[in-house]
């Protein structure tokens, strides 16, 4: 299995975080790649509608608003992916939160892990903009 791990620290406290980032049908909202989304299933599967004109299908698993996180498996899209199950999770600290968007999935090639990597930490940098803004 290979991962990709992401991190932000940022200044905000946790809950705040957490209020924009924990709905999983609000993606389009903080991650600029992300132009819209529809959610069915009763708000447990989202397709994500993305600038370049992509898309993927994704599947809520589970979610805590306790923990400050959510765990995704992506059932459809561009990058070849398979198993991929990924969380994005928000961790108090004393002063702020560190926000870390992860993911495992079976072996894909080089340009693809490198192509996730980078999606997570431009969302995690458009997150950090938004909430200093």
């Amino acid at each position: 299995m290979a991962e990709v791990r992401v991190a932000q620290r940022l200044a905000n406290p946790a809950d705040v975080v957490w209020a924009l980032i924990g709905d999983f049908g609000g993606l389009h909202r903080w991650h600029p790649h992300v132009q819209g989304l529809d959610l069915s299933w009763e708000g447990r599967i989202r397709t994500l509608h993305y600038t370049d004109g992509s898309r993927a299908v994704e599947r809520l698993e589970a979610r805590s608003d306790a923990s400050r996180r959510y765990v995704y498996a992506l059932v459809d899209g561009a990058l070849p992916l398979l198993d991929c199950r990924a969380t994005l999770q928000v961790n108090a600290r004393k002063q702020g939160c560190t926000v870390i968007w992860s993911s495992v999935f079976e072996p894909a090639t080089a340009a693809a892990i490198e192509a996730l990597r980078q999606h997570y930490a431009e969302g995690l940098a458009a997150l950090a903009a938004a909430l200093d803004g």
